[in-house]
């Protein structure tokens, strides 16, 4: 592929001419497109909503558009890429339904998801017509939650665990994959949010601990494990027998005594135990519909030892089929690996174990060991069958794993049905996916959904609506409601887009300021509801900006107010371009977090978004690079050239055919004998594994004629032409070179071109 790199140059003519209308442009340009527009602290003063004109009743029809992705493998297990629509048969509780949309996706080019939406209409529309009323949702790439079962993880278990995900951040992931790392005990929220920074997953891969259990230890007297604590429940007379024996042995008890204090002590970590099931479970669901705002094919990788479901069967403690409705709804797949390995030994069989209790009763010990491996096994094992995914055992290799994962992703079949039986009340639906023409071929999707609850949904709906109204009358109920939304947004694990909302933050070090980090934001507009007063359109948005250190710690934040009073055109313009927000922040070195809420006032949507930067250390004297800065080129056609370059830096998403400008700075670079630096820079290009153009080296400027430049923060700015790019996702890497020091650094960037 050939690439024009246009101007990859440090003249001294141009470097002045450009450098400074490029930081010129990153001072101001997100100021210029939040035109007409005043900010200011927030503040508890009330504003009346517009008046709703009351017109007759509309009946609220919202399309359920059934979504199910199909794997499908021939009799050894290799992935089916050749079927049609016309191949399949969906079934809703036995009976057929007619597939609306059909499509294939693969690892590169997901398939393209259907966005349900709600309208207002006096008839329902036909079934017919739900592909021409629903939305296509463009798909962001490639999205891997990484889901750490730290409450039923052995150390040795997490220790291989860190290991594997570590290989798969450096050597695993692909340009263009974003992964969020959770856990089940939610010790990591910090980390929640999806990013591609292979810096951030390492460092929070890293900190993963091991939590606290207290179910039951191996000095315990009697031993009982949490299955065969269930067994004992359920009455089975081994189980029950050997806790007796244990206790009429080792604590010379009667067979009565013992036998009342065996149960007891069997219920008690039966309920231990079903808390931290139940514990884990509701982590994954929430994470899980928490992804349902995230377009496209979603894969959560679940790591753990395996837990019991034998007690939650009949749905007495939790209904497992809410993981499999979160599933369904939210477009996401469920791999489990056993991060235990191959097990040659169960654990409570060991000779070294204290008490001699290895000696009681051996054989039923042994028969109850085995089923518990087994037992642990099915837990995991049914969230990744009822979702469509795979469960990987018996593999010590748990990279291998984290790869078979991957290779499973790379080809599938999206189908879509609208229930020909749309009832609202609240049961659980069975899905099932059948190809009549291929008996032998292997279908893996998803089990199932619950219909929606049409009282439980209207009764939401109406909490939601008093809140929002007690809120624009009470100073105190506006402060619930913002405390509410802003609850929401920082914990929601991918973005929230009711109010489409972009954040950027970029490092860079100046002699007035020092270290500090340029925080940017874009805010949709097109959704907003303003009131018409005289001719101008009025309303308010309120931001809350946060910054959290690596440990999740609250550096700072800011609660700001834009006021918003546009004329018509100014509207039309704040509409198509957005309405930018930005701020500078002074900031020691290290690792933060930046999350936004941004909120219209009188309204219970939000939007949210996070973004990470790395501060370095520059009293380490050592080579480093501040981050970069990438925007778009002006363009006749563009149509406002500030608000375009401002939307492409935070977003970096350009046109095919389009030219981009990057900036930089180089820092603590060495003085040779002269007193100057001999700094130099490559620019390359990579599209996934390949390396697509490679600049050659470059010297970076240090000085020009009668302008000197600061010889500690080196600048670099260049152009390139993106013309001959085919859309898709590129990674910018930018590597420095000290030639006095003989050390090198480097920076990166994603962008995509549409």
């Amino acid at each position: 592929m050939e690439v024009l790199l246009l101007r990859d140059t440090c003249s001294p003519k141009y470097m002045r001419k450009h450098f400074i209308i490029f930081t010129i442009f990153l001072m101001v340009a997100y100021c210029g497109t939040a035109i007409a527009v005043t900010a200011g602290k927030t503040a508890g003063q009330q504003e009346q909503r517009p008046r709703e004109q009351k017109n007759e009743p509309l009946v609220r029809i919202e399309t359920e558009l059934v979504q199910i992705d199909v794997v499908i493998e021939d009799e050894k297990g290799r992935l089916v890429r050749d079927l049609k629509r016309e191949d399949f048969r969906i079934f809703e509780d036995g009976k057929p339904q007619e597939i609306a949309n059909f499509s294939i996706g693969t690892a590169s080019r997901p398939a393209q998801w259907v966005g349900r939406r709600r309208s207002q209409e006096r008839d329902t529309p036909p079934a017919t017509e739900v592909t021409k009323t629903a939305q296509v949702v463009k798909n962001e790439g490639r999205s891997i939650v990484l889901a750490i079962d730290d409450l039923h993880l052995s150390a040795g278990s997490l220790m291989a665990a860190k290991q594997a995900l570590l290989r798969f951040v450096d050597q695993q992931m692909e340009s263009g994959d974003r992964s969020a790392l959770v856990t089940t005990s939610g010790a990591l929220s910090q980390y929640q949010q999806f990013t591609d920074d292979r810096e951030v997953l390492r460092r929070a891969i890293n900190r993963l601990n091991l939590r606290e259990r207290t179910v039951t230890t191996r000095y315990d007297v009697p031993r009982i494990t949490p299955y065969q604590a269930e067994l004992i429940d359920n009455n089975d007379p081994e189980a029950l027998e050997i806790a007796v024996q244990e206790l009429m042995v080792v604590q010379r008890m009667d067979r009565r005594q013992a036998t009342g204090i065996a149960r007891g002590r069997a219920n008690q970590i039966l309920a231990e135990n079903n808390s931290i099931t139940i514990s884990t479970l509701s982590t994954l669901e929430n994470v899980i519909r928490d992804l349902s705002s995230l377009p496209g094919r979603k894969v959560l990788v679940l790591l753990s030892d395996g837990f019991l479901l034998g007690s939650f069967s009949n749905g007495r403690y939790y209904d497992v089929r809410r993981v499999t409705d979160a599933a369904t709804r939210a477009g996401v797949v469920i791999y489990s690996i056993d991060a235990r390995g191959l097990v040659a030994m169960p654990g409570d069989m060991d000779a070294s174990q204290p008490g001699g209790f290895t000696e009681i009763m051996p054989g039923a010990r042994s028969r109850i060991s085995n089923g518990s491996i087994e037992a642990q096994r099915n837990g995991i094992f049914a969230l990744a069958a009822d979702t469509g995914g795979q469960a990987i055992f018996n593999n010590n290799d748990l990279s291998l794993g984290m790869r078979r994962v991957l290779e499973d992703t790379d080809f599938y079949y999206l189908l879509a049905f609208e229930p020909t039986a749309s009832y609202r009340d609240g049961k659980y639906r069975r899905i099932e996916v059948r190809l009549p023409g291929y008996p032998k071929y292997r279908i893996r999707t998803r089990k199932g959904y619950f219909a929606p609850d049409e009282k439980k949904i209207a009764k939401e709906e109406m909490e939601k609506e008093k809140l929002v109204e007690a809120s624009l009358n009470s100073v105190k109920d506006a402060q619930k409601l913002r405390d509410l939304q802003i609850r929401m947004g920082l914990s929601a694990l991918s973005p929230i887009r009711d109010l489409p909302l972009g954040v950027t933050a970029s490092y860079l070090d100046t002699h007035e300021m020092g270290s500090m980090i340029d925080i940017a934001a874009h805010i949709d507009a097109a959704g907003l509801k303003l009131r018409e007063e005289s001719g101008r359109h009025r309303g308010r948005l309120e931001i809350d900006s946060f910054i959290f250190d690596e440990k999740g710690r609250t550096i700072d934040t800011r609660a700001e107010t834009i006021n918003l009073d546009l004329q018509a055109e100014s509207l039309e313009r704040a509409q198509r371009y957005g309405l930018g927000y930005r701020r500078l922040f002074k900031i020691d070195p290290g690792l933060y977090q930046i999350r936004a809420v941004v909120r219209q006032h009188g309204s219970y949507e939000i939007g949210s978004a996070s973004t990470w930067v790395v501060v370095p250390d520059l009293t380490k004297k050592q080579l480093t690079m501040s981050s970069i800065f990438l925007t778009e080129s002006e363009n006749t056609n563009a149509g406002d050239a500030e608000a375009a370059k401002a939307r492409s830096l935070i977003y970096r998403r350009f046109r095919r055919g389009s030219k981009i400008n990057f900036l930089i700075f180089a820092y603590n670079a060495q003085h040779g004998e002269k007193g100057t630096p001999d700094v130099a820079i490559q620019s390359q290009i990579h599209a996934g594994p390949r390396l697509v153009f490679a600049s050659p080296l470059n010297p970076m400027v240090t000085a020009e004629a009668g302008q000197p430049t600061d010889p500690d923060r080196i600048p670099y700015y260049a152009q390139l032409n993106l013309e001959t790019f085919e859309p898709g996702h590129y990674e910018l890497r930018l590597i420095v070179i000290d030639r006095h020091a003989k050390t090198t650094t480097r920076r990166t960037i994603g962008f995509d071109i549409e």
